[in-house]
């Protein structure tokens, strides 16, 4: 089953910003997976249009980036300047 972590940010936010956060979650995955496990095993996208991220959370790699993420959006935008819903697949 697959589950897709789903971030929006506020209108405005600069992207990159978003996408620092989301570099400094992939490199604490590979400190803690291991560069290769990262490369085959994560996935993610930032969308162009929108200040908005999905996080693929259906491996543990993924399912770590997010949480990585989420914590170091938190610290930039606190706990209300963002929303993340978690998607899943029916099978």
């Amino acid at each position: 089953m697959q589950t897709v972590c789903r971030f929006k940010f506020p209108e405005g936010l600069e992207r990159e910003i978003i996408e620092k956060q989301l570099a400094l979650a992939i490199i604490s995955a590979e400190c803690t997976f291991g560069q290769a496990k990262v490369r085959i095993s994560a996935a993610y996208c930032v969308s162009k249009e929108k200040p908005q991220v999905a996080i693929d959370a259906s491996t543990d790699v993924g399912e770590h980036i997010a949480q990585i993420f989420t914590g170091l959006m938190i610290r930039q935008l606190g706990e209300d300047g963002f929303t993340v819903d978690r998607v899943r697949d029916k099978e």
